[in-house]
Formats: C-alpha cells, structure tokens, sequence
C-alpha cells in the first residue's frame, strides 16, 4: 500500500459504492484526493503524509493502551498493544470515581492482533476485567509498574427498549409549527403541543414524533428549514409558549397577549409569515424577560445552574444573558412537555428528530469549525430524481478530528437531543457509518463517500440512550449497507418504514405481514405528500404549478401515480378490504389503509396529523428553496377538531394493535 493509498484509508476516504442501478462505481483519484485536501491534507507534501499515516497508524500499537477503550458490559475487557517478546508481570485497572480496582491475570492472555514495525512485532491482547457500570469512565491501568491513562466506555448491549415483544403502539407525527393555535396566536409552540398530548393520550396515544426543535436562525426567520439549523445543540425560540411561561412564573398571561393585533384573516392563511411571527414571539418575550428581572432572587440559581451545565453549547452567546435565558426556558418546556405526556399515560411521550448536520455558516458551525473538513457539504449520491447527485449544503465533519478529540463534540450533540423526551429518531441514520460528500470546482460537482469512526458513535448512542432511558429510531430509507442494518438490529434502534416505499421484487406493496417488527411505520413523512394530497394527484398538480415538471413529465408523473394507486387498491383487496377502486374518495381510502397497516408486526405505527386533518399541501418539496413556501404550511383544523373528527379511526387502530 503506497503512502496516499494508506492515508486515504485511514482518513476512511471511500473506494467504491454500489449505484442504485446495481452498477459499481469506483470513485476517480482525484476526487478521493480532494476529500483529503478538504481535512486540511497538503497531499503533496510527502513528510506531512508520513507523519499523519505513522500518528493514525503506528502509534497506537507503540502505547500499551488507546486514549479510548471500548468494552462491553456484559464481557468486559481491556486491549493491550505490547512487544511480543516482553513479559508481564503486573496488570492492575482502577476507576477512583468509581472506588473500582482490579488485579487483572496475566497468564493466558488471548492474542488479537498484531503488527509489525521496524523488525519488532507488537501483540494486542485481550484482558478480561470485573464488571463496570454503563458509562464513560476515567480510568488508570498500571502495566509492570507504568501507569497509563484511558477513557473506558462500557457499552450496553443494546439501546433503551421500553416495548415489549407483545406489545404495539400507535402515535401522532407533526410538524410543530403547523398546529393551528385555538386563540390569537400567529403560531403555534409548546402550548398547542401540550394540548396535542393531552387530547392523543385521551385517545390512547403512546407518542408525538416531532420535527427537529433545533436552533435556526433567530435574525433571519424565514430560514425555516429544521434540516438546515443554526446548531443541533439547542431550541428555537419560536416554540416557546407565552401562556407556559406566565404559568412558570404565576404572571397575568393577557397583559402579552395585547400586543398582538390579530385579525380573522392572519389565521385563515395556509402559510405562516415567519418573519412576523418571529418578531411577534421575541417582542413578547423580550417583555417578559424584563418584567421576570424583579423576580429574579426567585429563579437565578436554576438559570445559572443550566448555563454552566450547558456552558459549551452557550458559549456562542457569552453576551447575550437574553439568549441564554430564552434557551433554559425552551428547554423546561419540551421537559414540562414530556412529563405530561407521562403522567396521561403514554408509553413513550415525545420523539425528538435530530438532523443530520447543521446549516452553512452556522453558529454550531464556526463554533466548532476545527472539526469540520473546509469546503466539503453533505448530499446524496446520484439516483434517479438527481443524476448529478445532491449537494444539500450541510458542512462535513471530519472524522480523524472528531475522534481526536474524543468525540465530545457527539456526545453533547446526542445528550442535547434526548433530553426531556422519551425517543430520539435519527435522520439518515447511515451517517452514522458514512457520508456522501460534495465538491465543488466552477459549474461542476463531484463526490464520495467517507466513513465515520461507526463503533465509536454507536457506541456513544448506546450508552446515552441507557442513561437517559430514550429509544432510538433510525432513518433508513433508501440504499442501507448491509453492516448498518445488522447494527441496527442487533443495537434495538428501530427502523423508519414509510408505506409508500416497501415494495417486494416485483414492486408491488410489501405484504403487511412482512414489515419489520422492530420499525416506526408511517404512510408518509415530510418529505413526501401527506396521503390525501397523493391520492388526488395535487402535489404533481403544485409542482407543474411552480414549473418543477413540464408538461411532458407531468404526463409521465400522472400516469406513474395512476399505476401506484391501482397497486394500493389490489393491495387492499388482498388484504381483506373491499369496494376500494380508483374512483374511491381519499376519505375513504386513508381509513382502510390504516386499518390494515394496524395490524402489521411493526410495534409502531404512526399516523401524520396532516393526514387525520385530510391536508393536501405539503409542507416541504424537496428539491426547491425559493419556488416553494416550505416549512411553513399550517393545518386546516385545530387539535381538537382533528381528533374529534378523528376519534373514530384512532380509537380502532388502537384496539386494533392491542389485540
């Protein structure tokens, strides 16, 4: 292996894929190399490659431990890196946090490795130690004599799973923003989520699969992208809740209400005008954070306390006492949020969704800008909706940096995002393990795929979802690697199932019966037509409308859809449904949908708010920024006439999964 070749490796600079044609692509040199380049590489400066393969490389194995070690619970062990020819007296591993020692044995120890370097053969053994709790440990380990320092990360055997083999769930998905306030409010916020709870769990419920709640760009609102945030780290502002916070503090809420002039016609719009209702929250807030200042003998020590919790999450907002306080407050409510989801009785509560990477120029971005590679964005791979492939503009991690600096930046990213709810759903999972990356040179673009320290992140998402007792669920439509799914399965994070992509060889709609059983099921999800909208054909109706298709493609689009909806409806008769056809209203079709899928192995299934509210717009159409209003798009009904005129259909599914 030449020394490029090597670095290329360790840097986990992909090779070759498998296109979603079948065909093997073998990426060009060149474009490997600018992946290298992109971290911060000068590939023709010889000595600067040398050294990186011997820091990545021969180093490890020229110190008796790594500055991580990676062990199991239930089989917990050490890995040396020792000569061969060296002997070992003395093994002793201590944890002082912990008051853990341990006298290890050190004959008969198991050889796991080896490497050779210049003449000298060096072992890795495996040492067998005493059990040790879940978690990250600082431990010391003494080796004849010599102490040595490593961070032991003892790892569950799988993810918090609180259902059981017998039992199945039924929850609500919704985008946060689109809840249409009962009173005049120009937006909905952890208030109308609050109500949303308390009216599914009455229904018998068991989860709300939210939109991401990240930080977006509080001065430029109508960035309303929660996939693009300004840091994952923390809560947008707009969803905190006056009324709740007046509740928190024992203060009139209708002296902020005032300030709004509200007319008929701002709630009868189908999009919000995010710049004003952005305005409108901060205002109020900003009078409320004034007023709060006499009170504040009387909440300053928990303030503090999460600001010095949360000091390196903060730290972009050093002089900014307001943005910090918007922040501790944000977080209460999605907590105050999920223990009332609890205390009604649902089973899970709240599932947050974490993006998969963080907006360009982003304040997670600069913050944390050596971890990232320079120029290199995330997107997708050519498939047949993008041929080029997809640049979606996010900034690379660069995964030596990352696990350079043990990988803190992950934890605080995973720690953010479970707390105060019951999940956690991972979008693209399979970033996890790698990552398509774009670059750009003039008008062309090109990519490849880099991997990700995958042991280490799953190992961080195992043992966090144990600590906190938060589920896991994993995006992971479209091309899986084969180790990514054996992961997940083994791992207990669930799979993400949209009815509208499982199909069998011959590409009709997969048997329910042979839906995974560990998997979030749901007829759609926000990037996709809610299923009223689909079945009438009306998202290819908008998209010749904003001239994402001609009339040629959408011909060809109509008579495709045409093919699918003649698929459900064979589907449903297959599965016992009768007197559904083509010229059935969606009102019709959506309830026996549901009613089949209720009865599948997947323990979760999960119905769009957009659905039960027979919503035709979607809320985002990938693909477009500018041509379409995305992430803005509000519900017809309030919360409580969409379960009401729903109550029928909820309550079956429920009975349903319960039998």
């Amino acid at each position: 292996m030449d020394h490029i070749a090597q670095l290329l490796y360790l840097y986990g600079i992909g090779y070759e894929y498998h296109k979603y044609t079948g065909d093997h692509v073998i990426f060009d040199h060149q474009t490997r190399l600018s992946a290298l380049k992109e971290c911060g590489v000068n590939t023709d400066d010889i000595d600067e490659v040398n050294a990186l393969n011997f820091t990545l490389d021969i180093a490890k194995w020229l110190t008796p431990i790594e500055a991580i070690t990676l062990t199991k619970e239930a089989q917990p062990k050490l890995t040396l890196r020792l000569e061969a020819c060296s002997s070992l007296s003395e093994l002793t591993i201590s944890i002082p946090a912990l008051n853990y020692h341990f006298v290890c044995e050190c004959n008969n120890l198991s050889e796991v490795g080896d490497y050779v370097y210049q003449g000298t053969r060096y072992v890795a053994l495996s040492v067998a130690i005493a059990p040790v709790v879940v978690g990250y440990h600082q431990a010391k380990v003494t080796i004849n004599g010599q102490c040595y320092e490593t961070e032991l990360w003892v790892t569950p055997e799988h993810c918090y799973d609180p259902i059981s083999d017998n039992k199945k769930l039924l929850g609500i998905s919704v985008q946060l923003y689109s809840l249409k306030p009962e009173n005049s409010k120009l937006s909905a916020d952890f208030f109308e989520l609050k109500e949303l709870i308390v009216l599914a769990a009455g229904e018998g419920v068991d989860y709300i699969l939210l939109n991401p709640l990240h930080l977006l760009f509080v001065e430029q609102p109508e960035k309303a992208s929660p996939y693009s945030p300004n840091d994952r780290r923390l809560l947008h502002p707009f969803y905190i809740s006056i009324e709740l916070l007046c509740e928190r503090f024992n203060v009139d809420k209708n002296v902020f209400f005032k300030q709004s002039n509200i007319d008929k016609s701002d709630r009868n719009h189908s999009y919000l005008d995010m710049s004003r209702c952005m305005n409108d929250k901060l205002a109020k807030l900003h009078s409320l954070w004034q007023y709060l200042q006499n009170q504040r003998n009387d909440w300053d020590a928990d303030f503090k306390q999460f600001c010095q919790r949360k000091k390196e999450e903060l730290s972009g907002f050093t002089d900014d006492e307001f943005a910090r306080f918007l922040q501790w407050v944000a977080f209460e409510q999605l907590a105050h949020c999920q223990l009332v989801a609890l205390e009604h009785g649902m089973a899970i509560g709240l599932i947050n969704d974490l993006a998969v990477g963080c907006a360009d120029g982003s304040s997670e971005y600069e913050s944390n800008r050596s971890l990232y590679a320079e120029h290199a964005r995330v997107g997708a791979p050519p498939d047949p909706w993008a041929e080029q492939g997809q640049n979606w503009g996010l900034p690379a991690l660069n995964p030596v940096k990352l696990k350079a600096e043990r990988f803190e930046f992950f934890k605080q990213l995973i720690r953010a995002n479970i707390s105060g709810v019951g999940g956690l759903r991972i979008d693209h999972v399979m970033g996890l393990r790698r990552l398509w990356w774009c670059f750009v040179s003039g008008e062309s673009q090109s990519g490849c795929y880099v991997y990700y320290p995958f042991e280490y992140l799953l190992a961080i998402l195992k043992i966090e979802s144990a600590l906190h007792k938060v589920m896991v669920i994993g995006e992971d439509l479209g091309v899986v690697p084969t180790e990514i799914k054996l992961a997940m399965a083994e791992s207990h994070i669930y799979s993400n199932i949209l009815f509208y992509f499982e199909k069998d060889h011959d590409d009709q709609f997969l048997a329910v019966e042979h839906y995974k059983k560990n998997a979030l099921l749901m007829v759609a999800n926000h990037d996709v037509p809610p299923f009223f909208g689909w079945w009438e054909h009306d998202d290819l109706r908008l998209k010749k409308q904003y001239q994402l298709l001609d009339e040629r493609q959408t011909s060809v689009a109509n008579a495709q859809r045409e093919t699918e909806r003649d698929k459900l409806c064979r589907w449903l008769s297959l599965h016992g449904v009768r007197g559904i056809d083509l010229k059935s209203e969606a009102a019709l079709v959506y309830p026996a949908l549901i009613k089949v899928l209720a009865q599948s192995p997947a323990k979760m299934l999960t119905l769009q708010l957009d659905d039960l509210d027979c919503q035709r717009l979607p809320v985002n159409i990938p693909g477009t920024d500018k041509e379409y209003p995305n992430w803005r798009r509000q519900l017809t009904q309030t919360s409580t006439e969409i379960i009401a005129k729903s109550q029928m259909l909820i309550r079956d599914a429920v009975t349903s999964r319960n039998l």
